[in-house]
């Protein structure tokens, strides 16, 4: 009589348990779900923060319209470091395709890279590996990449004051300062620094009168 009662109660609950949608199965099994990293005990995200960019301004070269090149600003995005290299480090990259595509063009090739910078008074020392991506003597292209260098760092660098740049390379071991060719006003000495002054023939006319208002005056007798 127990045995039928029991019989009785298990097929009663089959039919419940049946009717309430849940399955049976035959055998046990293990459920298992797969959680997002952030919800697993110990869990090492590798999500990096967006690195913080620096809108910068340097010099490209453009045709006028008259086979004349002039010096134009440009916008670069830059990851500051603290120093001027990564915006100077953009003028020897020169423009990008698009750029080149409104007409932006640089004198400059691949072959040198900026070492480093020094500031030593109001002269800006920039140390090149080499001068193998400049165009060679003082040939109207090299003026032009000495142009875009140099007023780049007297004219668009903010927050520090510099009026004169120093071009060096290594060679041998040591740095040897560059004599770099001008296109304006009296040559300097061999090894001297150059002023953007020193380039005017490639300035906008907005950039000419700031730029030679900052000329030295001689003292008068």
């Amino acid at each position: 009589m127990l045995r039928l009662l029991f019989r009785s109660f298990a097929f009663l609950l089959s039919l419940s348990l049946f009717s309430c949608g849940i399955p049976l199965e035959s055998s046990p099994r293990g459920l298992s779900a797969e959680l997002p990293d952030t919800l697993i005990e110990g869990a090492i995200t590798t999500t990096a923060p967006p690195a913080v960019l620096e809108t910068v301004e340097i010099f490209l070269a453009q045709d006028s319209g008259d086979g004349v090149m002039v010096l134009q600003t440009m916008e670069r995005q830059i990851e500051p470091d603290g120093s001027v290299n990564t915006i100077l480090a953009q003028v020897l990259v020169g423009p990008t395709s698009k750029e080149q595509e409104q007409g932006f063009i640089s004198p400059l090739a691949e072959g040198s890279i900026l070492v480093g910078t020094v500031l030593d008074g109001d002269v800006l020392q920039v140390q090149l590996n080499s001068l193998d991506g400049f165009p060679i003597d003082d040939s109207y292209s090299n003026q032009l990449a000495f142009a875009m260098l140099v007023c780049t760092a007297t004219e668009l660098i903010a927050g520090i004051e510099v009026e004169q740049v120093l071009v060096l390379v290594k060679q041998d071991g040591l740095l040897a300062s560059v004599n770099a060719p001008i296109s304006d006003g009296e040559p300097p000495a061999e090894g001297a620094p150059v002023r953007c002054e020193n380039y005017v023939s490639f300035l906008p006319p907005d950039l000419i009168e700031g730029v030679t208002n900052d000329l030295p005056v001689d003292p008068v007798d």
